[in-house]
Parts: structure tokens; sequence; C-alpha cells
């Protein structure tokens, strides 16, 4: 069963602008409710699942045909190149203008997937990604009370899902927040908890709480 949750853009001054989120597993009907949720409220829809967002593959990954889309604006719908990573960071870089743009013309953004990292970038106060927010060995070292720690977790090399799952079970929030495939970025978490025996989310939270400023939306 579709679920939805709303969360606020952070306008210079006034109200908070509302965003709606739809979430649900596949099939279960996240697509038409925010299509029915448009006879209502002036609304535009923004996707949030890791495989429609590409061109192609449209029933294996179950896309709203556009005859039942209603002419209701759906964006970031297979516009990927399927050659491309799309990563959290991308999907909050693309989506946050989108929103922008939305509430510029006094529309409703709605967000619909069930692809929960893409959820994550936009909502969290902190964004575990790819490129700008590797971990920061320095903040370690400046932290106080984190020592060294051998607990003998050893992260797989083999690119399996082996270490996803293993990173679930140590830090489920930060595994949340990246890519299953990403195995550079788990490997690296993996081997900060079994060297400091720190969570990797807990370092990216005093790391957010000493700058992160500008998040576009928040809870």
């Amino acid at each position: 069963m579709a679920t939805g949750n709303t969360v606020t853009s952070n306008p210079s001054h006034g109200e908070r602008p509302k965003v709606v989120v739809i979430t649900g597993p596949t099939g279960s009907g996240k697509s038409k409710l925010a299509v029915d949720l448009a006879s209502h409220f002036p609304l535009e829809v923004i996707n949030a699942d890791s495989m429609q967002v590409y061109t192609g593959l449209d029933i294996l990954t179950n896309k709203l045909p556009f005859s039942e889309q209603n002419e209701v604006p759906h964006h970031l719908l297979g516009t990927v190149n399927p050659n491309i990573e799309f990563t959290a960071k991308a999907f909050r870089d693309s989506a946050i203008p989108i929103i922008d743009a939305i509430l510029s013309r006094d529309h409703l953004p709605v967000i619909v997937g069930g692809t929960n990292y893409y959820i994550q970038a936009l909502v969290s106060l902190f964004l575990l990604d790819d490129s700008t927010h590797d971990l920061n060995e320095s903040y370690l070292g400046d932290s106080p009370g984190i020592t060294g720690c051998d607990n003998g977790i050893v992260a797989e090399n083999d690119g399996s899902s082996n270490s996803y799952d293993l990173l679930k079970d140590i830090d489920p929030v930060a595994a949340n927040r990246i890519h299953p495939n990403n195995h550079r970025k788990i490997n690296q978490y993996i081997s900060l908890y079994s060297r400091t025996g720190v969570l990797p989310s807990k370092v990216f939270q005093g790391q957010a709480a000493e700058g992160r400023s500008g998040d576009k939306l928040i809870t």
C-alpha cells in the first residue's frame, strides 16, 4: 500500500511550502494515487524510482504509461541514459531545481517512488554521496572519545552483495543512503567502523552539525 508524507522546503521568508512524498513497494498504486490527487490539487510529479528514471524498460519497471498520466506533468520519468549511474546525489541535484520551479508556479510538488536512498537524499539533514562527502579522516582525529578499534570486521572486495548486507547490519542508516552497488563507498564505511568502532552515519551527523546549512528540504 502506498503511503504519503509531507516535507517542507526552505524559502527565504514566510511559511514553508509543502512537498508531498508518496512511497511504497512496486505495484502498490503510488503513481495512480498521485494522478488521482491531481484532480483535487494543482500538482506535478517527480519520479523517485531508481529504475523508472531511465529511458526504456517501461514494462519491466512498471512505468506509468503516458496515456495514464492524464496530462499531469511528470519529471525524471524515463529521462536518464541507461549507461549513466544515477546516484542519490544526482537525484538530489536534479530534483531540487525541479521542486523550486514547481513551487514558483504555485503547484504542489509530489515525489513518487520506492527508492529509499533517493528520498532520504532529499529529506535527510545529511547526505552520504559519492563525490563531495567522502569520510573525513581528520574529523575522526579531532573528535573526542573516538579511538582505534579492531573488531575483526572485514569488507568483501569481490563486488558481492555480502558487504552491503554487512553494512545494513552495522549501520542501516548509512546503508539506506547509498546505492547497493556502490562497493567503494560500502567498503569505506565498513572499514571505518572496523578501525574505529564509529558508525559512519554518526560521523556525517557531526560534520553536518558543524556547518551544513544549504539543505533545501527538511522533515
